[in-house]
């Protein structure tokens, strides 16, 4: 019964995401970073992960995800973004029994430095600024019953510019569900849901004149440049994972995620893994697909490793290479541990 309850939600959100009409709202949302996948893993399969993902780099995509492994596991990653920007991210999982999972993750967006420019001064004045953009948050995930798992993250972000920055606080939301064909799993996530963002800081205050037509008055009263507050990019995922084939040696995964979010239009993600013996894993997939050439979607390609450490400790390395619709491609590593 809990089993087809939960097919039918899934299938009935698939249908309402692709018939209702969706409507593109870029650049109305603050901290698109959060947008960005973690895990080399992951953005290989097109960030069809809702219902796949695994490791620490799951607490991105759907945090109870990680009760379904019983073990613990620290993941570090970076990716060389556009610009000459760089995005790095660690996650670090700690499996309690029978108590849940506790995770621990970060990610770091660099825009480099840059310098300050003034309409009197072009070409810059001689100062600089290290723009940047930072998410930290704390999980915990547990099992309800052997099949069904429940998750959550809270997380605090902020953005910093010059001398201004903005902060929040937010939380992810995700269960998981494994069913016993073919090994199907199903996930949801809500993620991003939390405070508006808004710009403040010392370069906002002002010494004004409100009336500069009227002798005698203070010409030097206290002001303050009030900010727009912009909310975060709150993101509805909803995907299915299934072992399309299987052996003793060598599996075939297939995934897809059917993804909402609040400042973009509705979309979907498609991804492909194929596994030789829990050693050797060759990765593809396809994101933002159905949304036509001004979402920068595209395909994905990538491959994976993993390692014996010695008695129950194990490593692993990913690599996933993301085409995009204007900048050339990006590149992402991640290294772990298992233990």
């Amino acid at each position: 019964m809990q089993s087809r309850f939960l097919v039918a939600s899934l299938l009935g959100a698939l249908s309402l995401m692709g018939t209702a009409q969706a409507q593109d709202k870029v650049g109305t949302t603050a901290a698109p970073f959060l947008t960005i996948g973690a895990g080399a893993r992951a953005l290989a399969m097109g960030g069809a992960q809702v219902a796949q993902a695994q490791g620490p780099s799951a607490l991105y995509w759907n945090p109870s995800a990680v009760a379904l492994s019983n073990t613990s596991a620290v993941e570090l990653g970076r990716a060389d973004w556009y610009v000459e920007t760089s995005i790095q991210h660690a996650a670090l999982t700690l499996n309690l029994g029978g108590a849940g999972v506790v995770g621990l993750s970060m990610v770091y967006l660099d825009y480099g430095t840059m310098y300050v420019t003034t309409v009197d001064a072009p070409e810059g004045t001689g100062e600089q600024f290290n723009p940047k953009d930072l998410s930290v948050g704390v999980s915990y995930a547990r099992m309800l019953t052997d099949r069904f798992a429940v998750g959550g993250t809270v997380k605090r972000v902020q953005q910093q510019i010059w001398k201004e920055t903005a902060s929040a606080v937010a939380i992810d939301l995700g269960v998981s569900y494994l069913s016993d064909f073919n090994n199907l799993r199903i996930g949801m996530s809500l993620t991003n849901f939390g405070t508006d963002m808004r710009m403040e800081g010392d370069d906002l205050r002002r010494a004004i004149d409100i009336a500069p037509n009227q002798n005698g008055n203070n010409d030097r009263l206290a002001a303050y440049l009030e900010t727009d507050a912009w909310p975060l990019p709150l993101s509805f995922r909803v995907g299915l994972a299934m072992d399309a084939w299987a052996t003793a040696s060598q599996r075939l995964t297939l995934t897809a995620d059917a993804v909402a979010p609040s400042d973009n239009a509705q979309t979907a993600n498609f991804g492909a893994e194929y596994v030789f013996r829990d050693l050797l894993m060759l990765r593809g997939g396809y994101r933002q697909a159905f949304v036509g050439t001004e979402v920068d979607g595209g395909w994905s390609v990538g491959a994976g490793l993993n390692f014996a450490l010695g008695g129950n400790t194990s490593g692993y390395f990913d690599y996933a290479w993301q085409q995009h619709q204007v900048f050339d491609g990006t590149q992402v590593l991640s290294v772990g541990v298992t233990f």
